[in-house]
């Protein structure tokens, strides 16, 4: 199945490699557009409003996690990423989570894998959150302006960390199990490494910077959960 002319904005210096993402995702019918390096990524994605975005770690000059913070400190802040990267250490992870990255892809990697990603990517930024806002003790989460605050402090999350807390608090109290959470966040392709883990503990890291109770519980080999009261996480 194809894109449905989804645009997308390619931005890698590697040619060769370029040359062949392009060109698989062209022929699964994406509309890609190509930068080589930051500078010229940035004025492509303010002129076509891309999609959703691929963004590759290191480049000379700016590099990828410069230009996810640049993106997310203006009009095109919703655009989703996805950060290709050689090395996919914890620190890395989170540093570049941190920045504003939506997922992760360590090369090399299959076509498909890489598709499947961004077709996650693309289905998640295009739902509509419904409802009203969600609370649990001092923790509040609005769909709507997507604000989040614990013990009246604002917080300021990444667009995952945003996406698990909305889930967990939507079937708070309930335990939400791993692989469901997985499904939720990347359809029926998971990234290999410990994404999911990393992504919460930056959520967890967010939430207790603003004060407030512990929420955020981790049900070791089971999943995560919000709820108020005594325990431990």
């Amino acid at each position: 199945m194809g894109s449905s002319g989804q645009r997308l904005l390619l931005v890698e210096d590697d040619l060769d490699l370029a040359e062949s993402i392009g060109d698989f995702l062209a022929r699964r019918g994406w509309q890609v557009a190509h930068a080589r390096h930051g500078a010229l990524a940035l004025r492509l994605a303010a002129a076509d409003r891309p999609t959703v975005i691929i963004l590759d770690r290191m480049m000379p000059g700016m590099d990828g996690l410069a230009v996810c913070r640049t993106l997310r400190s203006g009009p095109l802040a919703a655009i989703p990423i996805l950060m290709l990267t050689a090395a996919d250490s914890l620190p890395e992870r989170l540093e570049g989570f941190a920045a504003g990255v939506d997922d992760y892809l360590v090369k090399p990697f299959a076509p498909a894998e890489l598709e499947a990603r961004l077709t996650a990517l693309v289905r998640r930024a295009g739902t509509a959150a419904g409802g009203g806002t969600l609370r649990c003790a001092g923790l509040e989460l609005d769909p709507a302006t997507r604000e989040v605050r614990h013990a009246g402090h604002p917080v300021e999350l990444t667009r995952m960390g945003f996406s698990i807390l909305e889930i967990l608090l939507r079937r708070s109290p309930a335990v939400v199990p791993r692989a469901e959470l997985e499904r939720e966040l990347w359809g029926d392709e998971p990234p290999g490494s410990d994404a999911l883990r990393s992504h919460v503990f930056a959520l967890r890291s967010a939430l207790d910077a603003a004060g407030g109770a512990a929420l955020l519980r981790t049900h070791r080999g089971i999943g995560y959960q919000i709820r108020s009261g005594e325990g431990t996480p």
